[in-house]
């Protein structure tokens, strides 16, 4: 797959893993593993696990842990394009002067607060005793002066592409518009929020995607936004 534009992101498969070519990439930027590592572990939750025979091996483009302005290339052993795609994000967001980070507020219908912490947590628990999965929403806000027209389609495109258990995306207050006067419809139109379906596999379900995958959520914007 390819997507994006002043930056571009190209994955193609492998064999025993993925090949990850990202152009538009900016000369003299810090990137480190520990940057690569950090979004990488947002995938994880209790009871889901990655491949521990992961490498990833960078061919071209950083040189102690600098771009050189060349297209970046990776070779990711053991990784699928949902990873290559997180580690495409943690260098387009290297490009972004903000922070980009979307985030789960809501799973299995409850809401993320910090007080039901405790009953998220059994949530999932008994998804995972069950073999099932509940769905969720994960919620990104940009600056309130960006205007989202312009990359509406390609990562509406983009996201539904990656991850068929996205039943919607929302920019702004969604269908909810139809009621909001000019004034509540411009507190709201910086965010973005994509909802998840139960992970419908029939082996290995992941108690519930939002949870694990607002990491590709915030990379894929990162990526359309330059």
């Amino acid at each position: 797959m390819k997507f994006g534009k002043n930056m571009t992101v190209e994955i193609v498969e492998i064999e025993n893993g993925v090949r990850l070519i990202v152009g538009g990439v900016k000369n003299g930027i810090s990137i480190t593993p520990t940057d690569f590592g950090m979004d990488l572990h947002r995938r994880k939750m209790e009871g889901v696990t990655v491949d521990p025979r992961e490498e990833i091996d960078v061919l071209q483009g950083i040189k102690d842990e600098v771009t050189t302005g060349e297209d970046i290339i990776f070779e990711y052993l053991y990784g699928d394009i949902l990873s290559a795609v997180v580690l495409a994000g943690t260098v387009a967001k290297k490009h972004i002067p903000y922070e980009l980070q979307a985030l789960a507020i809501e799973i299995g219908g409850i809401n993320t607060a910090e007080q039901n912490k405790d009953y998220i947590t059994i949530a999932i628990q008994k998804m995972l005793g069950t073999s099932d999965s509940i769905g969720g929403v994960v919620e990104c806000e940009l600056p309130y002066t960006m205007d989202l027209n312009s990359i509406k389609g390609e990562f509406s495109q983009v996201i539904h592409s990656l991850m068929e258990e996205v039943s919607a995306i929302e920019f702004g207050n969604g269908i909810k518009d139809r009621r909001s006067n000019a004034k509540e419809y411009e507190l709201s139109k910086n965010k973005i929020l994509v909802t998840f379906g139960p992970h419908m596999k029939n082996k290995n379900k992941i108690p519930c995607l939002a949870g694990v995958r607002d990491v590709i959520v915030d990379s894929v914007l990162a990526v359309v936004l330059l």
